[in-house]
């Protein structure tokens, strides 16, 4: 199904994710090893029908998909995230080392739809297994995220991210309000968890600037907030 409009897009990612189980300790974290990135299948017109992977170079059958989201507002739609996969490095405190992974949906209007993940390989490069820590976050294409380290906050990187808000008369390139949103790793959970969300007090630039900047002048209420938590 093509997606023209952007307003579905903007619905999915105001759902909430919610994190249910009893918690566990935090399992070690080792060195994440070498690895690919292989975009989705695509149909005939270059729109992703699976989701991008990632997949460790020494054992290519061990791979990370990034799942597909279902929204079901008006008509359900399947959001599969094949697209401009990409992949960073966050270097941890005990000498191992995470992955974060995204990739973005396109159904070929003007909105796309970015979804994050936070890997975590345990074991060797042969039998071990890949884990995403992160539960469902996602970013329209006008936001703007970034993984930080806060001391006094966590000793885990911290994902921050601010997407427009989308307020009464404004139009996809007005200036916005943004809702802003870090996640911390949590050991007991051994998952990430919205540690705090808050809408911004000034508006800033919408989809004709690129990049969005909202995270650097926000950057001192982000840390206030992250701190406090």
């Amino acid at each position: 199904m093509r997606i023209t409009r952007a307003s579905g897009i903007f619905a999915l990612i105001m759902t909430s994710a919610l994190v249910s189980g009893q918690p566990v300790s935090a399992e070690r974290s080792d060195q994440f090893p070498r690895f690919t990135l292989t975009e989705g299948q695509l149909d005939s017109d270059g729109l992703p029908i699976s989701g991008a992977k990632l997949c460790v170079l020494e054992k290519p059958d061990i791979c990370y998909q990034m799942p597909s989201e279902t929204y079901s507002g008006s008509g359900s739609v399947k959001y599969e995230f094949g697209l401009e996969p990409h992949a960073e490095w966050l270097r941890l405190a005990d000498g191992g080392s995470w992955i974060f992974f995204t990739a973005m949906f396109s159904g070929g209007g003007s909105g796309t739809l970015t979804r994050f993940a936070v890997l975590r390989f345990t074991g060797n490069a042969k039998t071990g297994r890949i884990v995403n820590l992160l539960p469902w976050v996602g970013a329209t294409n006008v936001s703007e995220w970034a993984m930080w380290t806060v001391n006094g906050a966590s000793v885990y990187p911290v994902l921050v991210h601010a997407d427009f808000v989308w307020g009464e008369g404004e139009t996809h390139f007005s200036r916005h309000f943004y809702k802003v949103e870090g996640w911390k790793f949590d050991p007991g959970a051994d998952r990430y968890l919205k540690a705090f969300e808050y809408r911004t007090s000034r508006r800033y630039g919408g989809g004709d600037d690129s990049p969005i900047r909202v995270l650097g002048p926000e950057r001192e209420e982000v840390i206030r907030h992250l701190r406090a938590k």
